[in-house]
């Protein structure tokens, strides 16, 4: 296919975080392709380029099945984009990580103590590398387009590791462990899956979250109150890096 024909793919978990997608984009149609329910696929244009704007479901399952159904577009990049919790004080809500790096905190070794995270290079498990890292030229055009946006309009935005895995996190002790285990930035539900297949399809890729809350107890209500916010930030991030992308 002719790389001006080839669409960038923006993943996206919840029909919030593509919502906020769809208000920048033009040109909108629904796209039917088999594995991807009817709706959850629309092409048009964003930032000057050719787009797929998926909604693939909540998870690393949802996430990658779809996302590898998608995939017979034959896009030129994937980003995931969306909302996820802060590991660290410093990143406030509406603060965006552009992730160089993904990590599946829940692929480990379990025992009654806790989890101990293995892969990371070893044979065994095989094929379950469980620490991705995107493309540089990608991360590089991305962050200094970011940078520039993110100054004018009001909240930071840095590079970082991002951790996913099946947890919705609201325990503080738990998000503490996580940002222990991995060293991550922030943790979300979908990120080191899309990358995954990403690689699978020789596909670059990277991974853009806003914080919609801090991964505690009162985490349930601030996702709710936060992700307008959390959406609208990553889908700015968005716009501003795709003319500049690689």
């Amino acid at each position: 296919m002719h790389a001006e024909k080839r669409p960038v793919l923006i993943a996206a978990a919840l029909r919030e975080e593509r919502t906020a997608l769809e208000r920048r984009s033009s040109e909108l149609a629904e796209r039917r392709m088999p594995g991807i329910p009817d709706g959850d696929l629309l092409t048009g244009r964003l930032g000057g380029r050719g787009v797929a704007l998926l909604r693939c479901g909540v998870g690393k399952v949802a996430a990658a099945s779809s996302v590898a159904a998608a995939s017979a577009l034959g896009p030129r990049c994937i980003i995931s984009v969306g909302s996820a919790a802060a590991l660290h004080p410093g990143h406030r809500v509406g603060d965006v990580v552009i992730g160089t790096e993904v990590v599946q905190h829940d692929f480990a070794a379990v025992s009654a103590s806790g989890f101990t995270l293995f892969g990371y290079g070893s044979d065994r498990p095989s094929e379950g590398e469980p620490l991705l890292r995107s493309d540089a030229a990608l991360h590089a055009s991305a962050q200094e387009a970011a940078r520039v946006l993110g100054a004018t309009r009001g909240f930071a935005v840095s590079v970082g590791r991002i951790a996913t895995g099946d947890w919705f996190v609201n325990d503080r002790a738990t998000r503490d462990a996580i940002a222990t285990r991995t060293g991550a930035d922030l943790v979300e539900m979908e990120g080191a899956a899309i990358a995954y297949v990403a690689r699978r399809f020789g596909t670059p890729w990277i991974v853009i979250r806003s914080v919609s809350d801090a991964g505690d107890a009162v985490a349930p209500t601030a996702f709710d109150e936060y992700l307008p916010t959390a959406a609208a930030n990553a889908a700015a991030i968005v716009e501003a890096i795709l003319p500049t992308l690689p």
